[in-house]
């Protein structure tokens, strides 16, 4: 029970409730206890003061008995000691001679503080506070002692704790009723987004939270929207993989099968005609071998498991290697293939070089696959640690609508004549993981009878100076 959310918001919010109401009330009690004592004390030290000022005015007759009955008539506590213990003066209080010795030790030892003791405690167990004042009469020194109980302060005192147990009680009875709200209130999307989790976990992809706020639990909200986004657009990319997977597959195996079974039945009439069906089964079988190929570097890459073998890599010598490489294919289709660049001799990247070929090897051979006329131009730019190397050809082109799939997984534009164009449909797919792994980025600018642009960029490498001595 206690491992639901909403218990344990309000098991905590009710504790700090706890924590910060019970010692507010004891400092709430001790203040109102400071601020009896003292206002006890002022009390009894204004009339001790006063009742001195009086005593010690020698032109008042009888001053010591008039103090006296004044006292007695205010209900006040007095004692008038001589400073050897004499009584000279009494009312409305009654000591023993163990009562006054202790009182004159108090005296003897706070001679230079009018309040003696705030907890003056007589024989007959009544505590008092108890303030002097000099005197001086004929010539001998005494004291004016004015006592207050106690115990009107400790009644007063219990009607303010009665008052602050209330308060803490009421106080901690809505705390309650507010952590609980507040605990419902702050938990419950976050319950709601444990369900959808739950729910995209058994393959309800359609399932999304209601972002209520902006702070962070939205944020979660909408962080799990775009799972379930995600999960649904892979698995529907999944689905799409496996047909597609299917009929790549299916496509060759019905050749080879067809043409092999001509072959082994016999069923050609001329040599040029096997040849030509051996030629068939020989580019299908390639086909095959690219694909399985292609499958098998994706799914490293996916796994995390594809390694580069990264070194320092001279740019020159590796578009000149690619453009050797696809010269032949160009000239065959009439097509002019240079490369434009004054800054290329000594740019370097790091790199792993049999990757970096195929990936430019992938992007030319496409660029001449798809161009019927014009040229196709590889120039290089540097600046700000990065390198682009930019692949221009004047062909078909690619609307503009289908450039943002261009990188998916056997996605082809010309769909209806993908095998007149070749391919296995996965080249761009691993063109741009190769250039992620590099640390770099691929991106593709096209348009419809104008030509493609293809720009890779990668973290530039500086010669050190010994390279560049030699």
């Amino acid at each position: 029970m206690m491992n639901r959310i909403d218990l344990k918001l309000g098991a905590v919010m009710i504790l700090l409730v706890m924590i910060i109401l019970f010692p507010l009330g004891f400092v709430i009690n001790q203040i109102f206890y400071a601020f009896y004592i003292q206002q006890a004390q002022e009390e009894t030290l204004q009339l001790s003061t006063q009742y001195a000022s009086l005593i010690n005015d020698s032109s008042v007759e009888n001053r010591m008995e008039v103090v006296e009955v004044a006292a007695r008539m205010s209900n006040q506590k007095l004692l008038i000691l001589e400073k050897e213990g004499e009584l000279w003066a009494n009312a409305n209080m009654n000591l023993s001679s163990a009562d006054r010795i202790e009182l004159l030790r108090l005296l003897n030892e706070s001679s230079h503080s009018p309040l003696l003791t705030n907890s003056f405690q007589t024989t007959d167990g009544v505590t008092y506070l108890a303030t002097s004042s000099h005197i001086e009469v004929d010539g001998n020194q005494g004291h004016v002692i004015m006592f207050a109980s106690l115990e009107r302060i400790l009644q007063s005192m219990q009607t303010v704790q009665y008052l602050i147990f209330i308060s803490v009680v009421g106080s901690l009875l809505v705390g309650i009723g507010l952590a609980y709200f507040l605990s419902r209130k702050l938990s419950q999307p976050l319950i709601n987004m444990e369900q959808a989790a739950r729910k995209i976990a058994r393959g309800e992809l359609d399932t999304r939270v209601e972002e209520r706020s902006k702070d962070e639990v939205g944020s979660l909200a909408g962080a799990i929207n775009d799972l379930a986004a995600n999960l649904s657009r892979i698995n529907k990319q999944r689905v799409e993989f496996y047909a597609n997977i299917s009929h790549e597959l299916q496509t060759p195996i019905t050749y080879l099968k067809g043409y092999a079974k001509v072959l082994r039945k016999g069923l050609w009439k001329t040599e040029e005609e096997k040849d030509r069906y051996l030629t068939i089964i020989e580019e299908e079988a390639n086909r095959l071998s690219y694909l399985v190929n292609d499958l098998f570097d994706l799914a490293k890459m996916d796994d995390g498991r594809f390694k580069l073998k990264l070194e320092k890599v001279a740019l020159e010598q590796l578009i000149k290697q690619v453009l050797q490489k696809t010269a032949y294919r160009a000239l065959e289709k009439g097509l002019s293939l240079r490369l434009e660049s004054d800054s290329l001799p000594g740019l370097f990247v790091m790199a792993d070089p049999l990757r970096m070929e195929q990936v430019l090897l992938n992007i030319v051979e496409n660029a001449i696959r798809y161009t019927e006329e014009g040229e196709i131009v590889i120039s290089v730019k540097s600046g700000a640690g990065q390198v682009q190397i930019i692949i221009k050809d004047t062909g078909k082109g690619i609307p503009k609508e289908e450039v943002a799939y261009l990188f998916e997984r056997f996605y082809r534009v010309e769909k209806s004549r993908s095998r007149e164009y070749g391919g296995t449909g996965l080249g761009l797919t691993i063109v741009k993981q190769l250039i992620e792994l590099h640390r770099g980025t691929v991106s593709i600018d096209s348009e419809v009878g104008q030509g493609t642009i293809v720009t890779l960029s990668l973290p530039e490498v500086r010669r050190n100076k010994r390279e560049d001595k030699r």
